[in-house]
């Protein structure tokens, strides 16, 4: 079986994306190969069920304007570990359409890349966006500033990152807010 290039494993993830194609977290762990299909299924099995999104109050239950972004200024709202706000949502969407679990795993926790659970715990955001525009090609990371959808959603795909990192996204699949 041949071996796919980053690029071309990108390609085909953002061709799923585009075709609206939609699956669950078990079905993309089953289609992992390797240790990282084994580790993305063990983590999927070890994981606790979110509890069921609480009802909205204050800000957030007087509209959708309130829904599309965290209110305060805040980086990211949670609801129940796996509702997000609109925006930290878009920042999970690319997370997924980059494929950037192929190196740092399903769950952020790391696989030939670092865990992102344990980086963005001291990694400022200045440091992330220049890490993910720049890349660390000496470690492997690939630069993603001619990917358009990455550099658009970086406030975005750093909230979600924080998130999980902080420990208030407890599920690495997500759900917008209703």
């Amino acid at each position: 079986m041949p071996l796919r290039t980053p690029l071309l494993s990108l390609l085909l993830g953002l061709g799923a994306l585009a075709a609206g194609a939609a699956e669950t977290d078990r079905q993309y762990c089953e289609r992992q190969q390797g240790i990282a299909r084994d580790v993305c299924l063990r983590e999927l099995d070890q994981a606790q069920p979110a509890p069921k999104a609480a009802p909205a109050v204050g800000a957030a239950a007087a509209g959708s304007a309130a829904a599309t972004a965290p209110p305060g200024g805040k980086l990211y709202q949670v609801v129940g570990g796996d509702h997000v706000d609109a925006q930290t949502f878009k920042g999970f969407q690319t997370w997924r359409a980059a494929a950037c679990d192929r190196c740092h795993g399903a769950n952020q926790q790391g696989l030939v890349g670092p865990s992102l659970i344990d980086s963005l715990k001291t990694l400022s955001k200045d440091d992330f966006v220049k890490t993910v525009t720049q890349g660390r090609l000496e470690k492997g990371m690939p630069s993603f500033a001619e990917n358009k959808t990455v550099t658009a959603n970086l406030d975005p795909l750093y909230a979600y990152l924080k998130g999980r990192s902080d420990g208030a996204i407890t599920q690495s699949h997500v759900q917008p807010m209703q």
